[in-house]
């Protein structure tokens, strides 16, 4: 398992509509990816997993994928281009 932090730059945090987007884009990979956020993981495709999270915007959480680091920037970018969070 690989991970690196990521920054939320949603200004509503990880909530609602936020979620729903970032599960479905996640779900289309076929690696497990988790996030974690002040101690607590969850599966990435799960929208109450990552809506129980309370991640709030500016928050940094840490991304993880049960393979390559090749497959982690692959997630990272998805995340970006989406304007879902930002490399630090």
């Amino acid at each position: 398992m690989v991970s690196t932090t990521v920054k939320v730059i949603s200004s509503e945090g990880l909530t609602g509509d936020i979620v729903n987007q970032l599960t479905n884009e996640l779900a289309k990979y076929d690696f497990d990816i988790t996030l974690a956020y002040n101690g607590t993981k969850t599966t990435a495709n799960s929208s109450l997993g990552v809506m129980s999270l309370g991640v709030p915007d500016g928050a940094k959480i840490e991304l993880s994928v049960d393979g390559t680091t090749d497959q982690l920037e692959s997630v990272v970018s998805t995340l970006v281009d989406h304007k879902m969070a930002a490399r630090i």
